[in-house]
């Protein structure tokens, strides 16, 4: 290899590294309150809430893999058959009838004010980087840029506790710098494992709605490789 080859690769790997998530054990705190670690399957109930009524809930299987990788699939509701795969940056979605993948982008709304990224995109330590820390007594905002532009949000400002990094709210903004949603963390401990059981989200632009998605279990599994694979969904329900 030519000595200008190798410093162009060189360059190259420093380039990719650093638009790469630092591991931070504040979201790593968040990531393993609400996934755990390796493969797992996540089984989440959304709620859509006006004025204290609940208008509609449909319950998802969520399977998280590695290298951003996941996959939803609707149990129940008007929903019940759709998947969503999500691969890095790429979003498809796959109606029940058709044999025809639709790509789609993380802002898509899936049931009320969650978006496809809000239910697919769950481990927020290899999507965000820590820019700010801001330090007021018992806790701390934390201000996190995306590592890429293909994300729901481009900054997210999370609260958090100062001991143990426990997430409290959150507020999300688009890339235009507009506040989106903001959301709070329901959490319970088990044993000393501090778990986030549910997230409520409220749109800053309508409002009209309070979307609540509750984690109900996590359970790790060996995920089949095919199940990451556009062609095979295509071809396969799996409900």
């Amino acid at each position: 290899m030519r000595k200008q080859d190798l410093w162009l690769c060189v360059w190259l790997l420093l380039i990719v590294g650093g638009l790469r998530a630092e591991a931070s054990p504040e979201l790593a705190v968040l990531d393993q309150a609400r996934t755990l670690e390796g493969d797992v399957r996540v089984q989440s109930l959304i709620e859509v809430w006006n004025e204290g009524e609940l208008v509609r809930s449909s319950l998802y299987e969520v399977y998280v893999g590695s290298d951003r990788r996941s996959l939803a699939l609707a149990k129940s509701g008007r929903e019940a058959g759709q998947k969503v795969l999500m691969l890095d940056d790429q979003f498809w979605l796959f109606l029940p009838m058709s044999q025809r993948p639709i790509r789609i982008t993380p802002m898509q709304k899936m049931l009320g004010d969650a978006s496809v990224g809000d239910i697919s995109s769950l481990r927020w330590q290899e999507d965000y980087r820590i820019m700010d820390r801001q330090t007021n007594g018992l806790t701390q905002w934390l201000t996190l840029e995306a590592v890429g532009a293909g994300l729901s949000y481009q900054r997210i400002e999370l609260h958090i506790r100062t001991d143990g990094f426990a997430p409290l709210n959150a507020r999300f903004y688009l890339t235009s710098g507009k506040l989106a949603k903001t959301a709070t963390f329901e959490l319970s401990e088990d044993d000393g494992d501090l778990m986030v059981t549910s997230m409520t989200l409220t749109d800053e632009v309508v409002g009209d709605e309070v979307t609540r998605i509750h984690y109900q279990s996590v359970t790790p599994m060996q995920i089949p490789e095919r199940w990451f694979s556009p062609a095979f969904l295509a071809r396969n329900p799996l409900n």
